[in-house]
């Protein structure tokens, strides 16, 4: 039931789309779709909850416009809140804080071409972790960030805060390498 009401608040926070740390540039209605390679080292906090640092490559598109994805690598961190105990799989709750490089396409009546762009992204994730094999995870999630971005790599903090900012949602598949130290 915990999951079903935080799916819900998700849903209910988003009002425009860009995604996720790899974030779509386009300002629309709707859900942005994510599909990222990853490899990540996951820390035990206590029995619950992990710090984990992830880096990877993936896509990204706004449903309307999926022929036109964006692409770029990330890195980040993120503090999970597992709601089982010991397993450090399953659902989990996290909150992360990233940067990226992207290559996103930008549209001029029937042309298109593409750009690069910088950004910081602070957000939450409600992933379900899988453990295919021992060291290979897929994780599905569902996320909700605020994307602050640049076009211009050499001055990226103080052109950031002038883009449009707002809760955006991603629907996403994370698949990689996963390792969790145990003591």
């Amino acid at each position: 039931m915990k999951i079903l009401r935080i799916i819900a608040l998700l849903l209910i926070i988003s009002c425009q789309v860009k995604a996720d740390i790899i974030y779509s540039p386009f300002t629309d209605t709707g859900i942005a779709l994510s599909l990222e390679g990853i490899g990540s080292y996951e820390i035990p906090l206590s029995t619950q909850s992990t710090i984990n640092f992830w880096g990877g490559f993936g896509a990204v598109s706004v449903i309307d416009k999926i022929n036109h994805p964006a692409f770029g690598g990330e890195i980040a961190f993120e503090l999970r809140h597992y709601f089982s105990m010991d397993k450090y799989s399953g659902f989990n709750l996290g909150l992360y804080s990233g940067l990226a490089l992207m290559r996103y396409p930008t549209f001029f009546q029937s042309s298109s071409r593409y750009e690069n762009s910088v950004g910081f992204v602070p957000g939450l994730k409600l992933t379900y972790k899988k453990q295919v094999k021992p060291s290979l995870v897929a994780e599905p999630y569902i996320g909700i960030s605020t994307p602050w971005y640049s076009d211009d790599h050499r001055k990226p903090f103080e052109t950031m805060f002038q883009h449009d900012h707002g809760f955006i949602l991603t629907i996403g598949l994370r698949v990689g390498f996963n390792k969790v130290f145990r003591k």
